[in-house]
């Protein structure tokens, strides 16, 4: 009803902040009874009037607005959310001078459903039904009050005008019939003022226009939200004024001026711009529509630029699908957020005859999407039209960019200086407060010590036993006490005069500092470096397309073709073959530096993975098995019996010819050892007397052997299985996307002791390099391989030359590697110390204590379920009564199963269960 209606209005009202550009607003309603009516009676004029009907054409409209009736009832599309956006609408006829009016009625409110998860603080501030009647030049903004190039009166009694909203007249609502008075008759005594009427009665002053406004033609204007409304240009008024005045549709021809948005052939365009992300697309764009306004941008930036215009709020902050060509809605609002308004334009755009620019970033630069797009405006009135911006810029757009950077840079370099001044001067104001309190503490401390009088104390021995002698020398002393007291007070007097004028002394030489005017530092003025002026686009903190949506699409980009229904392609910047070329290049670039986000490992990939795992394995255990021999501790023994030799010889060795005696042994052993043609041996399990070549291996020659292979398969694998020749490899950026796809953890260089993954490469340069030319990962060995035995042979080579450097002195080769910790043995009871006494046996007088949500301890590898190979096994220790704890059989120790019921720790409890060691004290 229109009670609850007005009830909920008011409640938004108080709820909603009234204030814009740091003005506050007043609602009060303004008194306009004592108003004195300056206007007179319009003259009779015989000049010719205009010929041209006075309406509201689809040009100077906002795309849910549905003109009807000639132009003069205009009503909103409120489905799909566009019951959030504001409608705006321009009729075609601005005044240059004289006095007329025109007026407009409320037909109807509307109350479309709210969906019901919307978030209220999301909706737009102020009423549910809003209008606002008032007048702008043309091809200003359909926002009034956006620019300085309009002026309004709205519905809650508020005047806008160069950004300032202030509350001037009475509301108006439905059944109202509202008029606005311009007044730009020089003889008048309102000259260059607007008035509102309501019903014919006054209802705010004349309240004056901007001078920039004064000499410009302006035409009537209306914003309007969940309403339909009336206009009417006359020629005979619906409420007649106090005095008689012209209607808009009675201007004479010299005062008034046509503006027709309708083309010479009759044929609207539609542009599609074909562009690369990142270069220059929506720089362009912006380019394009100052010097063509009389075309309306179709794209989803235009959708969230008219959503925060309309008052809906969407947070600063970006999501990881955020992009310049498909922004984040995450405006709180399903309607807007699940791209409806997209959906109802597109149904409508074409429909509305127009001069339109579809701006779609990636669907331009598709066959198959661009033709769908084209399908959408094959009506008669449409001239198709390509418009591809590619290549080397053209000069005018490479100032445009410099002057964009420059202001940009200008921007940081005075919010820096403000951001300094501000601090600056916050640290002044907080050392002057200390110094005040300083002085103030100083002075106290001062005038105490000064007021403070000493009293006089007795001497000892003075006890007077005449009574009368006493009496006289009280007389006598309190004769001479005056001037002794003179004395004393004219001297202390001088010392408090002179303590004075220290204070005052410091007191000035402190205040010194603070008269003398600092120089206040320059604002700073901003210049473009020589790698800035070279610069051809302008880098967004947001990216044209998403890095998931670019990976998978731009071996897709093509140049638009006459075929797929285009009436004329036109070509900005370069002709086509240029064109061509550079799209070409451009996709050869990107399919080095952009990484397939869909990539899965081929069975020929996990056929050699699963093979290499089994010898691993069976290598581990050779050198296990051959660690626990005779021969391989004898050896052992004997080496470290020697290496200890070495050490006293070397003490006890001074002389010249005993330290190259010792160089010589030294050098006869280390021949010896790289006599061995590692390359040579046919078993690297048996190199002859039973020990493996890989006897030596430590944690860290296993871990670059395992390096070794897993970075050849990696590179090998990628070319398989993207079967594409024009992607020659893995870019050294993207090895731990890749690395991590394919083997299924996490690739950290920081765990081998380097910073970089071209570091990292180069400790196994034997198997896989990185390219200069392109920095891509570039396999030193072929896939056809007999044997992984290479790697072995690869890695001992390089551990004994590490070997033989250290021993000749070069620490920068020892390897500094992370050793992961040591997960428990499957079945193995992890000890988890408590933090209480807990009592076990019949005394005990609870089931357990505290009860947490389990200890988990997460594998390195991404074992989540457990301490098992997997992670799917639930536990095998502690079944449920089959463990004697304290000698209590069939009380299970951790209830249930050793590891819970999903993870190590139990999914419930520590132990599983319900508390912490259920089943103790059972």
């Amino acid at each position: 009803s229109e009670m609850d209606d007005a009830k909920r209005r008011r409640t938004e009202e108080q709820n909603a902040g009234q204030k814009q550009e740091g003005t506050e607003m007043k609602e009060e309603a303004v008194e306009t009874a004592d108003l004195k009516e300056l206007e007179e009676d319009s003259k009779p004029d015989k000049r010719q009037v205009v010929q041209h009907d006075v309406q509201v054409e689809t040009r100077d409209a906002t795309l849910n607005v549905i003109p009807a009736l000639g132009g003069r009832v205009l009503m909103p599309l409120t489905d799909g959310g566009l019951q959030y956006l504001v409608a705006g609408a321009r009729a075609n006829l601005g005044i240059k001078k004289g006095r007329y009016m025109f007026e407009v009625r409320i037909v109807e409110a509307h109350n479309p459903a709210e969906p019901p998860n919307s978030r209220s603080n999301n909706r737009p501030s102020g009423p549910r039904q809003l209008v606002r009647i008032g007048l702008s030049t043309q091809g200003s903004s359909l926002f009034l009050g956006e620019t300085n190039d309009s002026i309004c009166f709205d519905s809650e009694g508020f005047f806008t005008s160069e950004k300032k909203r202030v509350a001037v007249a009475q509301r108006f609502s439905r059944e109202h019939t509202i008029g606005l008075l311009l007044n730009l008759d020089r003889k008048s005594d309102n000259v260059d003022t607007v008035s509102l009427f309501r019903n014919g009665e006054r209802i705010s002053a004349p309240q004056p226009l901007p001078e920039h406004l004064q000499d410009k033609p302006l035409f009537p204007h209306v914003n309007f939200k969940n309403v339909t409304l009336h206009l009417h240009f006359g020629p005979a008024p619906l409420a007649p004024l106090p005095f008689t005045c012209r209607t808009w549709q009675e201007a004479a021809k010299v005062d008034a001026l046509v503006v027709s948005s309708t083309p010479k052939d009759g044929l609207f365009e539609a542009l599609f711009p074909v562009g690369l992300p990142d270069e220059g697309t929506f720089d362009w764009l912006d380019m394009f529509l100052e010097k063509n306004p009389q075309y309306t941008e179709i794209s989803d930036r235009m959708i969230v630029r008219w959503a925060e215009q309309s008052g809906l709020w969407r947070p600063k902050t970006s999501s990881w699908k955020n992009s310049n060509d498909k922004p984040d809605m995450n405006f709180g609002i399903p309607l807007m957020d699940d791209f409806s308004v997209r959906r109802v334009l597109s149904s409508i755009a074409a429909a509305q005859p127009r001069n339109y620019i579809i701006m779609e970033v990636k669907s331009n630069l598709i066959n198959e999407e661009r033709q769908e797009l084209v399908r959408r405006f094959c009506a008669p009135p449409y001239k198709k039209v390509a418009v591809v911006v590619m290549g080397s810029p053209s000069s005018d757009f490479k100032e445009r960019i410099l002057d964009l950077i420059l202001k940009e840079k200008q921007e940081n370099l005075e919010q820096e200086w403000r951001n300094k001044k501000e601090e600056d001067e916050r640290k002044k104001t907080i050392e002057l407060q200390q110094k005040q309190l300083a002085d103030a503490k100083r002075k106290a401390e001062e005038q105490a010590n000064v007021g403070a009088v000493p009293k006089a104390k007795p001497e000892a021995g003075s006890d007077n036993k005449d009574g009368n002698a006493s009496q006289m020398a009280i007389d006598g002393e309190g004769a001479k006490q005056p001037d002794e007291k003179g004395v004393e007070t004219e001297a202390a007097g001088k010392k408090d005069e002179g303590g004075d004028a220290d204070v005052k002394e410091e007191d000035d030489q402190d205040k010194k500092p603070e008269d003398e005017e600092e120089e206040e530092e320059a604002m700073p003025v901003a210049e473009l470096s020589e790698e800035e002026k070279k610069l051809l686009f302008r880098k967004k903190s947001d990216t044209d397309l998403t890095m998931w949506v670019l990976s998978n699409s731009f071996p897709k980009f093509s140049i638009p073709e006459d075929s797929e229904g285009f009436d004329q392609i036109r070509y900005e910047w370069e002709n086509e073959s240029q064109s061509k070329e550079y799209l070409k290049q451009y996709i050869l670039q990107k399919k080095v530096h952009c990484r397939i986000e869909d990539l899965q490992p081929s069975d020929w990939f996990r056929a050699k993975w699963s093979e290499w795992q089994k010898v691993l394995q069976e290598w581990h255990n050779k050198q296990s098995e051959y660690k626990e021999t005779a021969k391989f501790k004898e050896k052992k023994a004997a080496e470290e019996a020697a290496a200890k030799k070495t050490a006293e010889e070397s003490e006890e060795k001074k002389d010249e010819q005993g330290d190259e005696k010792m160089k010589e042994e030294k050098k006869d052993e280390k021949e010896k050892e790289s006599g061995d043609d590692i390359f040579a041996v046919e078993d690297v399990c048996d190199v002859g007397t039973g020990e493996p070549l890989f006897a030596r291996f430590t944690f860290e020659d296993w871990a670059l052997l395992s390096l070794r292979l897993e970075l050849l398969l990696l590179v090998h694998a990628f070319k398989k299985d993207v079967s594409d020749p024009e992607r020659v490899g893995i870019h050294e950026t993207h090895l731990p996307f890749y690395y991590q796809k394919y083997y299924r953890k996490t690739f950290n260089v920081k765990y081998y002791g380097v910073e970089s993954n071209s570091a990292l490469v180069d400790m196994v340069k034997d198997t896989v390099v990185i390219r200069p030319s392109d920095m891509v990962l570039e396999a030193q060995l072929s896939e056809e391989m007999d044997s992984f035995d290479i790697f072995v042979k690869l890695t001992e080579e390089s551990r004994r030359e590490r070997q033989r450097r250290m021993d000749a002195g070069d620490e920068t080769v020892k390897l500094k590697f992370s050793k992961p910790e040591t997960p428990p043995q499957k079945g193995a009871q992890q000890v988890t110390p408590r933090p209480y006494q807990v009592t076990v046996g019949g005394n005990a007088p609870m089931k357990g204590n505290t009860g947490s949500k389990g200890y988990f301890q997460p594998r390195p590898q991404q074992q989540d379920k457990g301490w098992y190979a997997g992670g799917n096994n639930k536990g095998t220790y502690g079944s449920k009564g089959a463990v004697t704890y304290g000698g209590l059989q069939g009380a299970a120790v951790g209830g249930k199963s050793y590891g819970g019921q999903q993870s190590y720790g139990g999914g419930k409890s520590y132990g599983g269960g319900n508390t912490y060691g259920k089943g103790y004290g059972k």
